[in-house]
């Protein structure tokens, strides 16, 4: 009995073993056959984005054979592409999906628009966040929300939203990271990393917070 379940026990780690893959490298190639830099992707499931190189060029650890790899031809749109236990990748993007050969047949992948990324433009959404390329949270606001505008001013990075009715000195918003309140970009910018953020709000209404929220409200929700 104890060798028959042993030898169930080494048939099933053989078997989950081969289905791992060490490295898988590939390289996109648009229409034309040309190299396609700073294409992001990341595995499904894993928060890790990388890129392309200037060469179309990449790499991607610990793959197993059912993985999707998540490609973003551009910031509205991604492809779900199946790993299908190959040790290297060519992969060619066109208008409306990718495609990329096995030695049976050619996979085609469409283009679908991001979750959640369409029906509001006051939030910057978990996927959008992953697919921008911030450093920080003045990178993540600058030039994603309409009518916020962040401005260098007084040796300082300061925001300011659009319509908004001013009755102090201050023209910022409000900044809540998580509960916490902030005063200002500078402030709340130093207080979290773009790695823990899930979500960000911008109400140009900020009447809900008083005095405090006369200059709009910034929601920054943390995972």
């Amino acid at each position: 009995m104890k060798h028959r379940i042993l030898f169930l026990l080494t048939a099933i780690l053989i078997s989950l073993s081969g289905m791992a893959q060490e490295n898988v490298t590939g390289i996109l190639l648009n229409e034309k056959g040309k190299p396609v830099k700073k294409i992001k992707m990341r595995i499904k499931g894993r928060m890790k984005m990388l890129s392309t190189s200037s060469k179309g060029a990449f790499e991607l650890g610990r793959i197993k054979t059912g993985d999707t790899l998540l490609i973003y031809p551009n910031r509205k749109l991604v492809a779900y592409v199946p790993m299908l236990n190959l040790p290297t990748y060519t992969i060619h993007l066109g208008k409306n999906s990718l495609r990329y050969a096995t030695n049976e047949k050619t996979i085609t992948c469409m283009y679908q628009e991001i979750p959640g990324q369409t029906y509001n433009n006051n939030i910057i959404t978990y996927e959008k966040i992953q697919q921008l390329d911030a450093n920080n949270l003045i990178d993540l606001l600058r030039g994603n929300i309409a009518g916020l505008q962040i401005n260098y001013s007084d040796g300082q990075m300061k925001a300011s939203i659009r319509g908004s009715s001013s009755f102090a000195l201050s023209t910022e918003p409000l900044f809540i990271v998580s509960g916490t309140e902030y005063n200002s970009l500078e402030e709340a910018n130093n207080a979290v990393s773009v790695e823990d953020i899930r979500e960000i709000e911008v109400k140009k209404d900020g009447s809900e917070y008083g005095m405090k929220g006369a200059n709009g409200v910034i929601l920054i929700r943390i995972k």
